[in-house]
């Protein structure tokens, strides 16, 4: 009985030791995940103030008509939807993704550069006549949302060339 019992002991023991392992090992692999979680965050966070500040410049540039709307449209169209905001803060870049959405069928980058110089200009035309449409609307859009982000960073959204420059 003695034996019996010491070998009972020795069960329960080991048995003891090796659910605290594994408690232990449980625990570490939860630290481990919590911080992976934490590092992907703030990746996350960093990729969408990046995007914002992309936004940002890009509504700049649509304001000192340095990129067309179809581009400007197209870009923030893309930045926007990897963003998550509210609705309301969606609403405001509504008109991006309709302007997006009515130039989706022109072609671009390569199946741009196959099509004669005839497609090309009435595309072209096509395009101009749907951004004259939409410029107002873009145009405001740009606007408020650059107003929403003013105080965001003191630095120039872009750098004028040539421009108030003294000759030597």
């Amino acid at each position: 009985m003695n034996l019996l019992m010491v070998f009972a002991v020795l069960v329960v023991v080991s048995l003891s030791g090796y659910a605290l392992y594994l408690g232990l090992k449980l625990r570490t692999k939860k630290a481990e995940r919590e911080q992976q979680q934490e590092v992907l965050a703030e990746e996350l966070k960093g990729r969408h103030a990046h995007y914002r500040n992309s936004i940002r410049v890009i509504t700049s540039a649509i304001v000192a008509e340095q990129v067309s709307l179809t581009e400007g449209a197209i870009r923030i169209s893309m930045l926007v939807s990897q963003l998550d905001i509210s609705e309301s803060e969606k609403a405001d870049y509504q008109v991006f993704f309709q302007l997006t959405e009515a130039t989706s069928h022109i072609p671009i980058l390569e199946e741009w550069k196959k099509l004669n110089t005839l497609q090309k200009r009435g595309y072209d035309q096509e395009r101009e006549a749907l951004e004259e449409t939409f410029r107002e609307f873009i145009e405001n859009a740009a606007r408020k949302i650059l107003g929403r982000s003013e105080g965001v960073d003191s630095e120039p959204l872009f750098y004028s060339v040539g421009e108030g420059q003294e000759e030597n």
